[in-house]
């Protein structure tokens, strides 16, 4: 078996867990599988439907958040139970649970990395295959609401999901708690979509993936949701952040007070970014007109 030497402190070490750790994430068969589903369901959308793939852009970010943001969760979460195995297996380990722990939070740009991929394919299929000229926002919402929206669905929910399962792992040891986390955040937000359709649509933003677009009705029309995408995007960056820094917090040895400190700040940032997103921005859901092909028949 070939051995590997690793820097015993400083941050040279822990760039070097980073690269073992997202070699390990990036060949799991549960990312790959995701990943590889992600894509296919793209693609076969193309294939099977005459109409421009990209008429209902704003809702395509589910894709990535399903098929990679949670069997990233799943990944992530093994991974670290994984790891922390094999350190009670030999009594030794590379450096501290803490920075283990840093590692593995920054493999996650794995997942990342593959989100905003999809983002950009997405992106150029829309720019190639054109979009209705009923669907308005391309033309009426400002560029940075229709960035947001894709980013905070798209990469970070699948960042989001990767970082999830880091503190699943560090936390939860029971056996499925991976899988409990998943039917969890899939509960959460469905039941945070309940006022989407309402005059208090904005309070769906609790929710660490929300909807923004309401994919086309039956007679044709859409709905883009009320809020602040922009906001929102920055609330989902302190969760990641925060979820983090709590599984570093599972090392005793690391309850530092800056550590603390840093907790307490995100919290707050997060809390005022959700108080923006839910009181700036648009503030009633925005209606399309009907698009002619994609009325019921």
């Amino acid at each position: 078996m070939t051995s590997i030497s690793l820097p015993a402190t400083g941050t040279a070490g822990t760039r070097a867990m980073a690269a073992i750790e997202a070699r390990r994430l990036a060949r799991h068969p549960a990312f790959l599988v995701g990943t590889l589903l992600a894509f296919g369901v793209l693609a076969l959308t193309i294939v099977l439907d005459d109409d421009p793939v990209a008429s209902d852009l704003l809702s395509v970010p589910v894709l990535p958040a399903f098929f990679i943001g949670l069997p990233s969760l799943v990944a992530t979460a093994r991974l670290t139970r994984s790891t922390e195995t094999a350190v009670e297996a030999v009594a030794t380990a590379p450096g501290t649970e803490a920075r283990r722990t840093a590692a593995l939070l920054a493999a996650c740009v794995v997942p990342f990395a593959a989100g905003v991929v999809f983002t950009g394919a997405v992106l150029v299929l829309t720019a190639i295959m054109g979009v209705h000229p009923h669907e308005w926002w391309f033309g009426t919402m400002p560029d940075w609401q229709v960035w947001s929206i894709l980013v905070a669905l798209g990469p970070v929910a699948c960042l989001g999901g990767a970082v999830v399962g880091v503190l699943v792992g560090r936390w939860l040891h029971f056996p499925g708690a991976a899988a409990v986390a998943v039917v969890a955040l899939v509960a959460l937000s469905i039941l945070a979509e309940l006022p989407a359709d309402t005059e208090e649509s904005r309070m769906r933003l609790w929710a660490p993936w929300a909807l923004w677009h309401s994919g086309s009705w039956p007679d044709g029309t859409a709905f883009v949701y009320a809020g602040n995408p922009a906001f929102y995007t920055g609330y989902l960056l302190c969760l990641c952040a925060a979820a983090g820094l709590v599984a570093i917090w599972h090392d005793r040895t690391a309850r530092s007070s800056r550590l603390t400190t840093a907790i307490v700040g995100v919290t707050v940032v997060g809390l005022a970014c959700l108080a923006l997103a839910t009181t700036t921005g648009p503030s009633e859901n925005r209606q399309s007109k009907p698009v002619p092909f994609q009325v019921a028949t």
